[in-house]
């Protein structure tokens, strides 16, 4: 229970539909004991894990889990799980993604250009669209390119010559110390809702989306 409350504040807090309790009514009716729980979630974290999760991009994370979304479990007549490839995967002859320095490439030309020269206020009415986003590395690359513009637009801007305008951006950007600045969580978020669109007809697909964009908006927030 007192897992599932930090589920509530999280979904709260950020409102990522990632712990939507209204659709999902399984989780909640778990009762699992605390011995249990405290045993899966260290095994997550060094030592007891040979993996070290923080380290690893969202992008890489997103191609991980590609692999996944051709994958269907079915429940046989034995009552066994199997994993199967899904039919419209088999027939397309695997599951396929867009290598990292392709995505950089089109982001590049088509993000940049559209963006290039322009103020927050302005890029905020920029729409963004994946209309068939698989694990979101458009979208990941397009968010962070995003991210980048807007953050260096800030610093650029921000001087303490132009005390007006860093009273107008202070809930957007800080400075943790000398000359090392980062984007706060609420105008990671902002950007993300504002610019950032995709669909998928695997339902599957959409949800690894937004996980790994929720993952990018969480980056160097503690």
């Amino acid at each position: 229970m007192h897992l599932l409350n930090h589920f509530r504040l999280a979904d709260s807090k950020y409102d990522s539909g990632l712990f939507d309790f209204d659709t999902d009514r399984i989780t909640p009716a778990l009762r699992i004991d605390d011995k249990v729980l405290k045993t899966i979630i260290q095994s997550l974290y060094y030592p007891k894990s040979p993996y070290e999760f923080s380290v690893l991009g969202v992008e890489i994370l997103g191609n991980v889990y590609e692999q996944f979304l051709g994958k269907v479990i079915r429940l046989t007549a034995g009552h066994q799980a199997k994993v199967e490839t899904k039919p419209e995967v088999k027939k397309a002859g695997g599951v396929y993604y867009t290598p990292q320095y392709i995505v950089e490439y089109i982001v590049k030309n088509t993000v940049g250009k559209l963006i290039a020269g322009k103020t927050p206020e302005e890029i905020a009415h920029i729409k963004i669209l994946d209309p068939a986003c698989g694990s979101g590395s458009f979208l990941i690359g397009a968010y962070t390119y995003l991210l980048r513009y807007h953050l260096d637009w800030y610093v650029r801007n921000l001087s303490f010559k132009k005390k007006a305008l860093a009273k107008k951006y202070k809930e957007a950007v800080f400075q943790a110390k000398e000359n090392e600045w980062y984007l706060t969580t609420a105008e990671k978020k902002r950007i993300l809702l504002d610019n950032i669109f995709g669909v998928d007809i695997d339902p599957q697909a959409v949800e690894v989306t937004k996980l790994s964009l929720l993952l990018k908006v969480l980056e160097e927030a503690f």
